[in-house]
């Protein structure tokens, strides 16, 4: 996956850094889906703290 996406002024690069923000580009794709999801229990810790609250 080459293309990169800058959050912070929404355009779309080939490039590590942002030319126009001089920001660090992440991949605009979401991460590829398993059945066997090694962490997910963390993922949804995160989303749901009070659930998981002890």
């Amino acid at each position: 996956m080459k293309l990169k996406y800058c959050k912070n002024c929404k355009t779309y690069t080939l490039k590590e850094v942002c030319s126009k923000c001089n920001q660090k580009t992440s991949t605009p794709h979401p991460p590829r889906f398993s059945p066997v999801d090694k962490y997910g229990k963390y993922r949804r810790m995160i989303k749901y703290p009070e659930y998981y609250k002890k």
